[in-house]
């Protein structure tokens, strides 16, 4: 048995004293997609890579119903190799609030690696506990962090004009990575942020080790048959440039720039545009989003296909398979996205938003083209452009490949393989 129902008692483990195995726990409170993407690669590494060594995964009950697939997916090893576990439903209420999230939840890493008696101990999402691990109780044993987002090198890349309240934001995350760095129980600091994690060696002193955490994801095989029934029951007609925007359709993800965008084109190139939303919408923009799209189809030629509902990510992969570009023009998202990653996978460009680190890596790695999405024309240029241009001419083939690579399952493994046998 590798998984805790909620209503059993709190994570236990069987006692490896003196075995030379080793136990982990990986705390994780958050059940966003990505958060539950994170948990499935790693597990499914840790299964195929590093038996008989333990990983416990502690979630909330929330994980286990939002994300049954994952949960199943590690009850499927049948090893206790790797184990999930949640905290009670009144540990989860009591985390309700920002504050109560950051310092309660550092608690419940506290308590539960010392009722596992972890060897080490990761924190899936640590830009929330930076605060409660620097001023709150010590970890009973050696913590590592995933750090999603910094931003404090963002002031060295092209493109990139904060105004005072993002400067301030950086200086505050500058200052508590080095002090974060400087504590006894720090391990390892994992970057999704490649230029990041060059950023802090060569400028901050610590003693921890610093380095790049491959932004996997389980790669699942797809057929010619299933991309030929997928783009079938989404109706998309035939001689279509399918434009992909996959994921949470919230505020970040920039929906409602992308549809006045596309209601800017000529309507030379708006016969020729599919655009596929594929994604949950936010709550707060989902009428305004359908109203937008509603007026698209009633005064242009665009086709918008629209699929509001969360997608495995055992099937992702497919939409990218399908698409002829991939769009990542969110509004000046911060950190990583995989996206950038499966558009080089399946071969297609990627029209990007310049902002950050993801317009920088796009740049750099000539995965596409980049544009200003928080401004209407250049957005409208930059779709007119992926629209008109044959996709080979839009990035560099090789270079998508090798990007690819990187990021592979089999980087996760041997990342995690130097990390967690020591």
């Amino acid at each position: 048995m590798n998984s805790d129902t909620l209503n059993l008692s709190s994570p236990s483990a069987p006692d490896t004293t003196d075995s030379g195995l080793q136990r982990t726990l990986a705390f994780e409170i958050e059940t966003g997609g990505h958060h539950a993407s994170y948990i499935r690669n790693f597990a499914q590494q840790w299964s195929e890579n590093l038996e008989p060594h333990q990983i416990h995964f502690v979630v909330t009950p929330e994980f286990f119903q939002k994300h049954a697939d994952v949960v199943e997916l590690i009850e499927s090893f049948k090893t206790d190799a790797v184990q999930i576990h949640s905290i009670t439903q009144s540990e989860h209420q009591q985390l309700e609030g920002r504050v109560n999230r950051m310092f309660r939840g550092w608690k419940l890493f506290c308590k539960y690696a010392t009722q596992l008696s972890a060897d080490r101990g990761l924190l899936m999402y640590s830009d929330r506990f930076q605060i409660p691990m620097i001023f709150g109780q010590p970890s009973p044993c050696p913590v590592s962090c995933i750090y999603f987002r910094p931003t404090f090198h963002y002031g060295n890349l092209d493109d990139y004009h904060p105004n005072l309240k993002q400067r301030l934001a950086a200086w505050r995350k500058r200052i508590l990575v080095q002090r974060l760095l400087k504590l006894k129980q720090m391990d390892v600091l994992f970057s999704l942020d490649s230029l990041a994690v060059g950023y802090i060696k060569d400028n901050f002193t610590t003693k921890a080790s610093i380095r790049q955490l491959p932004d996997s994801f389980v790669r699942s095989q797809t057929t010619a048959d299933e991309i030929a029934n997928l783009r079938s029951d989404l109706t998309i007609e035939h001689d279509r440039k399918v434009c992909l925007l996959l994921g949470s359709l919230d505020t970040r993800k920039g929906p409602l720039q992308l549809l006045d965008a596309a209601q800017r084109l000529p309507a030379s190139l708006q016969k020729k545009l599919c655009l596929l939303l594929v994604g949950t919408l936010g709550s707060d923009i989902e009428d305004e989003v359908i109203h937008k799209i509603e007026r698209l189809q009633q005064d242009t030629s665009i086709q918008v296909v629209l699929e509001n509902e969360y997608v495995s990510d055992t099937i992702v992969q497919r939409y990218y398979e399908l698409a002829d570009v991939a769009l990542t023009t969110y509004q000046r998202h911060m950190g990583m996205s995989s996206a950038i990653i499966r558009a080089a996978l399946a071969e297609i460009p990627v029209l990007s938003s310049d902002y950050g680190l993801m317009g920088e890596l796009v740049k750099r790695e000539n995965l596409g083209i980049t544009v200003d999405t928080t401004n209407p024309v250049s957005f409208s240029e930059g779709l007119a452009a992926v629209i008109d241009q044959p996709g080979r001419k839009l990035f560099d083939a090789s270079n998508a490949a090798a990007f690819a690579s990187s990021h592979s399952p089999a980087a996760l493994a041997e990342t995690l393989k130097a990390w967690a046998i020591r």
